[in-house]
């Protein structure tokens, strides 16, 4: 399938409320930070989907596939 690109993604309506952080610096709180912590998850989750062998620690590289995949006899 033919990845998402920026021309993909639907405009985005940005609302500001106005609150203290009473642990932030003067009462701020970021808002530069991307949220990306489900990324890693999702892509562990569609490795094992794939390949039907679970991981439970990160990186999931290349070597780790093999050696899982080699380790279960599912590497025909």
């Amino acid at each position: 399938y033919r990845i998402p690109g920026s021309k993909d993604i639907p405009n985005i309506h940005t609302e500001f409320i106005v609150t203290d952080e009473p642990n932030g610096p003067f009462g701020a709180k970021g808002i530069g930070e991307c949220a990306i912590n489900p990324v890693a998850p999702a892509v562990v989750n569609a490795i094992c989907n794939a390949i039907g062998v679970e991981f439970n620690e990160l990186p999931v590289t290349p070597e780790k596939v093999l050696a899982a995949l080699k380790a279960t006899g599912k590497n025909s």
